[in-house]
């Protein structure tokens, strides 16, 4: 789920505010996706009906009208539904192992359920503080071109592709959109947490034209010609603070009038480790690894979530703080001076792996070894690492409790992500 502001605890708490290869390598596998990761991601070239996306029509996928789903919605078990997401959710399987063992918890898929659920509905935004919005969950457009190419949706390929084997039980009775945010519910509900309502009725879109104008990043999957890139924005700025070499942030209004409401096109919301500090500025600690500036980043989760997505500030701190509860995050793998140093698998969409077919990262060593090479604890989505609190497959309280209590210090992942430690 996003991450503005991330918060790890085991001994310690750890904090970070907020492709392929040419040719497969000695030792790589190319068969190991998820049996149903095919119903969960649709690459863009199944899509395309004509030249391009971009307002083209297309109808590649039969789904339902709105009259139609909710005739199947009446015939629905929702305690059926709910026993099996919550059965799946703690039956660690082979292809992409649970979270919380690496960590002495218990094997979980809360934490990535609910990363999905908030992905899918995170791209909502209200425009210009009208009563006008787009986006969301509705349409579950996060399985289609563009969405599934972002790279701030890396490995949700495989949530849903374990999701497959629900959709492929109940059919028709649930929509993908109702899947991918009860999933989440049913996360922080069977963990413990404070999830008491659902309302069903998202209905699901063939393709994901309506999702374009949010931004369009990677293009794989697309044909040669079929599809152009936003990436990276023309329009953007820094911080008067802000270091010259890091990442510029997008402007909300970007060419031809697309408006943009995350700092970059590909994320959901803002750059999760917050922006670096010009060495010249007053705040700025020559002696740490780096200097990431909190005040900052908190000034853009108020640009992001309240500016540009229509969020209040009581809705953003139950976002921030119930998205960085369960679960964790995944950079245990340095791939400097490997195969994809310059281009990693984690940003490739819309499969997200060391080689095609593989579900995984590499397993030629670079990421661990063994049946859990690429996968497990040598997974690499943010490049921040850690579990979010002491008991990632149990709600607690822990991410503001540590936010509020601890002393942190910069530190760096093994991928090289800027995050932050207990002192």
């Amino acid at each position: 789920m996003g991450r503005a502001m991330q918060v790890m605890r085991s001994s310690a708490v750890v904090v970070s505010l907020a492709c392929a290869a040419a040719s497969e390598p000695v030792g790589m596998r190319a068969d190991d996706r998820c049996p149903f990761s095919e119903l969960g991601t649709v690459p863009a070239s199944a899509d395309m009906a004509s030249s391009q996306l971009r307002g083209a029509a297309s109808g590649r996928e039969a789904v339902l009208s709105k009259a139609e789903y909710y005739q199947e919605l009446r015939t629905l078990n929702i305690k059926d539904l709910y026993d099996s997401i919550a059965s799946l959710m703690t039956n660690s399987q082979d292809c992409w192992p649970a979270d919380g063992p690496q960590d002495g918890d218990i094997a979980s898929y809360a934490g990535l359920f609910g990363r999905l659920a908030w992905h899918c509905s995170g791209t909502f935004r209200l425009v210009n503080g009208t009563d006008q919005a787009v986006g969301g969950c509705e349409g579950a457009r996060q399985r289609h071109w563009p969405e599934n190419e972002w790279r701030d949706n890396v490995n949700l390929d495989k949530a849903r592709g374990l999701l497959g084997q629900i959709k492929d039980q109940f059919k028709n009775q649930i929509s993908w959109g109702d899947l991918i945010t009860f999933a989440g519910t049913v996360g922080i509900k069977a963990s413990g947490g404070p999830a008491k309502k659902f309302c069903f009725g998202r209905v699901d879109d063939s393709d994901g034209r309506r999702s374009v104008k949010l931004g369009v990043e990677g293009v794989n999957s697309c044909r040669a010609g079929e599809c152009k890139s936003d990436f990276p924005c023309p329009q953007h700025f820094r911080w008067p603070e802000q270091d010259e070499t890091d990442h510029f942030r997008c402007n909300l209004t970007q060419a031809n009038f697309r408006m943009q409401a995350s700092h970059s096109v590909g994320l959901i919301y803002v750059y999760p480790e917050g922006p670096q500090l010009k060495s010249s500025h007053p705040e700025f600690n020559p002696a740490w690894v780096h200097n990431r500036s909190p005040r900052l980043s908190a000034l853009e989760v108020r640009d992001t979530f309240a500016g540009r997505m229509g969020w209040t500030d009581r809705e953003t701190v139950a976002l921030v703080g119930g998205g960085h509860t369960l679960g964790r995050t995944h950079g245990n793998c340095n791939l400097t001076g490997t195969t994809w140093a310059d281009k990693p698998f984690s940003a490739e969409g819309p499969y997200f792996e060391a080689v095609p077919g593989s579900g995984r990262g590499p397993t030629d060593g670079t990421c661990g070894t063994g049946t859990l090479a690429g996968l497990g604890p040598n997974t690499v989505s943010s490049g921040f690492d850690g579990p979010w609190t002491r008991t990632p497959s149990q709600w607690n309280y822990d991410f503001f409790d540590a936010m509020l209590d601890e002393t942190w210090v910069p530190v760096k992942s093994p991928s090289g992500g800027d995050q932050w430690w207990t002192a």
